[in-house]
């Protein structure tokens, strides 16, 4: 399903506005970026409700609920994170993306996404890692049983890296997917066309954005450096059915700009 992010459009927009903006777009899929505004209404299934059946009522629907807003928990981006190494701070953000994915039930979503948090100490990469696969292991024990847990990756945070996400999902088997980000993976260095290959079958959603000599600065496409007909080339080897979701938060105050963009690059890429 072709869905774009809330994330690309000014955090202000209701349901009903963004189904205004999307309805004369191919977009029929929305993923909810969460803000700390929806946080303080998680436990109000009533707003929940009608966002959905305003969304619903226009033919739309929310794909992904995402955890990727930078200051959802203060004024420090991405932190504190699933990996922090302070226990306070990693069962604050449990709790949320716990939360969030309740949110993702009453909104009928199929998943919900989770980044790892940034490194906080020289030389605890390793510990990061084990810390951020022990809240992992929380949040799906905890999340509602038909909601999924999907993880992106970060060029700067602890899971950053396509074999991280590959071991996650393989270690959660049917439980953990892969919210992979193509920027992100070339940004690191990585061939994001393999990196898809080798994801098959994890893959609960794809971001899309154009990045320019792996400096990570999402771009419209078209303006950076991101083979993306081998990235269409692979997905369509691999029969993908998941999601396709241009990633254009820098752009959010521009969304007319960013959405025409993506329409037509997408309709370039997906052929007649």
């Amino acid at each position: 399903m072709l869905c774009y992010s809330t994330g690309s459009l000014p955090d202000s927009f209701t349901a009903s506005q963004i189904a205004e903006i999307l309805l004369p777009t191919p977009f029929r899929g929305v993923e909810l970026v969460v803000t700390p505004e929806h946080l303080r209404r998680a436990q109000d299934k009533g707003f929940w409700l009608g966002f959905r059946r305003e969304l619903e009522a226009r033919g739309l629907c929310i794909s992904n609920v995402h955890l990727g807003f930078p200051l959802l928990l203060g004024p420090i981006a991405h932190s504190p994170g699933l990996s922090s190494l302070d226990a306070f701070g990693r069962g604050r953000r449990v709790e949320v993306a716990v939360a969030a994915a309740h949110i993702a039930e009453q909104l009928g979503s199929r998943h919900v996404t989770v980044t790892t948090g940034l490194p906080e100490r020289e030389g605890d990469s390793a510990l990061q890692e084990k810390l951020f696969f022990a809240s992992l292991s929380e949040i799906v024990s905890l999340r509602p049983k038909s909601v999924k847990v999907s993880i992106e990756q970060e060029p700067e945070h602890v899971i950053r890296r396509v074999e991280q996400l590959l071991s996650l999902c393989r270690a959660f088997e049917g439980e953990v997917f892969a919210n992979f980000d193509v920027g992100h993976s070339a940004v690191i260095g990585e061939d994001p066309a393999a990196s898809l290959r080798s994801l098959d079958p994890y893959l609960s959603n794809v971001h899309l954005e154009d990045i320019k000599g792996r400096v990570h600065r999402h771009l419209l496409f078209g303006e950076g450096d991101i083979d993306f007909r081998a990235i269409f080339a692979v997905l369509r080897e691999m029969d993908y059915r998941g999601d396709l979701t241009p990633d254009l938060y820098p752009f959010k105050d521009e969304p007319v700009k960013a959405l025409r963009s993506s329409a037509e690059f997408l309709a370039e890429m997906k052929g007649p």
